[in-house]
C-alpha cells in the first residue's frame, strides 16, 4: 500500500496571512534556540520562562514601586482580564504598602456591541471590569490610584483614546498578548487596513469588528466559562492602535495562553509568525520586533507546534507490520 503527498490547498481566503511557504517555515522555528536579542531591533529580546504570569506581575510591581519611591508618573497599557496577575499584584502592593497614586491605566481593548456601544466597566462583559474587581477593589483604599487615573473606554472617547494617551506623554510600558488570528489583542489587518508597515504603525484607536478566530479565542477564556460559547462573546471591540504601542517607551509581550487550562496552546503558531514571519500589516504582531522590549513565552507555547504527519511515519509502520506478517 503506497502513500503519497499530492494533495495541495491554499489557506482560507479570509485569513489575514496566506503565504503557505512562510506558514510552513515558521512552524519549524525553535523558540529556545532563538532566545536572546536576535531580532531587527537590538533592544528586543525573546525569553522562554517557566511562569509568564510571575514575570508580568513582577515587572509591573517593580515599575509601580519605583513610581511611588520617586514620586513619578507611570503610564501603562494593559490587557484584561489577567485576574491571576491582578490578584497577585494587589496582594504584594498591600503587604509592602506601595502606593499606586502616580499610576495611569489604559486598556489594550474593550468589548462593544453591534451598535458600537462600549461595555461600561460595571458590566459583567467588560474587560476593564475585571481589572476593577480583581485589582482596584482588592487594593487598600489608601494605596489606590485616583479613579480619574483609570482611563476607561467609553462610546464617546473611542477616536480620542490615542490622543488621551499621547497627552500624558504616551505609555511608559505596554503589555500585550497575541490573539489566535495573530492580532495584537484586537489589532488586526482587517480593522487596520494599511498599504505599508509605516502606515500601519501610525494608526490610532478605533472601533473594530474582530476576526472570527478572535471571537473563538475569547470564548475559551474563563470569563465565558472556557466553554467555547461563541454566541456569548460581544461582536465588536474598541482598541488602541499600533501607534500607541510603537510610541510606548517599552513593550512587553506575554504569550502563555492554553485552551481551557490544558496543554494545547493556541499561541504557538501566532507567536512564531510574529517573530519569524515578514514584518507586514497582515502580520500585526511582527511590529514588536521593531521596538525596545521583551517577549516572554511559556514552555507550553514554546513547545513544538507540529504533530507527526501520517505520510511521514505511516509507511514505516505499515512496512514493519508487513515484515512481521511475512515472518
Amino acid at each position: 500500500m503506497s502513500f503519497y503527498n499530492s494533495f495541495k490547498f491554499a489557506p482560507a481566503k479570509w485569513l489575514p496571512f496566506r503565504e503557505q511557504e512562510i506558514v510552513d517555515s515558521v512552524v519549524n522555528e525553535d523558540l529556545y534556540e532563538k532566545q536572546g536579542k536576535n531580532f531587527e531591533n537590538s533592544e528586543f529580546e525573546l525569553k522562554v520562562v517557566f511562569d509568564v504570569h510571575n514575570y508580568f506581575a513582577t515587572d509591573l510591581m517593580h515599575r509601580i514601586r519605583m513610581s511611588d519611591v520617586k514620586n513619578e508618573k507611570l503610564v501603562i497599557i494593559i490587557p484584561s482580564p489577567e485576574n491571576a496577575v491582578f490578584v497577585s499584584l494587589s496582594e504584594v502592593l498591600n503587604k509592602l504598602n506601595i502606593s499606586c497614586r502616580n499610576v495611569h491605566v489604559f486598556f489594550l481593548y474593550e468589548y462593544a456591541n453591534e451598535k458600537g456601544e462600549v461595555a461600561p466597566w460595571q458590566s459583567p462583559f467588560s474587560r476593564s471590569g475585571h481589572f476593577m474587581r480583581y485589582f482596584y477593589n482588592r487594593l487598600d483604599v489608601n494605596l489606590r490610584m485616583p479613579l480619574e487615573n483609570i482611563h476607561f473606554w467609553t462610546t464617546e472617547n473611542v477616536d480620542q483614546y490615542s490622543d488621551e494617551l499621547a497627552t500624558l506623554g504616551g505609555a511608559d510600558v505596554a503589555y500585550t498578548a497575541l490573539s489566535w488570528s495573530g492580532g495584537i489583542g484586537a489589532i488586526d489587518s482587517q480593522g487596520f487596513p494599511a498599504e505599508s508597515v509605516e502606515e500601519f504603525c501610525y494608526m490610532g484607536s478605533r472601533l473594530v469588528t474582530p476576526l472570527p478566530e478572535m471571537i473563538a479565542h475569547d470564548s475559551l477564556r474563563g470569563m465565558f466559562g472556557c466553554s467555547g460559547d461563541i454566541g456569548n462573546v460581544p461582536p465588536k471591540a474598541v482598541t488602541v492602535g499600533p501607534r500607541d504601542l510603537m510610541q510606548a517607551k517599552e513593550w512587553i509581550d506575554l504569550e502563555y495562553m492554553t485552551a481551557c487550562g490544558g496543554n494545547p496552546a493556541y499561541q504557538k503558531f501566532p507567536i512564531r509568525l510574529a517573530l519569524f514571519g515578514p514584518i507586514a500589516p497582515n502580520n500585526p504582531g511582527s511590529i514588536m520586533r521593531l521596538h525596545k522590549g521583551t517577549c516572554y513565552v511559556s514552555p507550553e507555547v514554546a513547545a513544538n507546534p507540529q504533530s507527526d504527519k501520517d505520510f511521514e511515519h505511516l509507511p514505516k509502520v505499515l512496512d514493519d507490520i508487513r515484515k512481521k506478517e511475512e515472518n
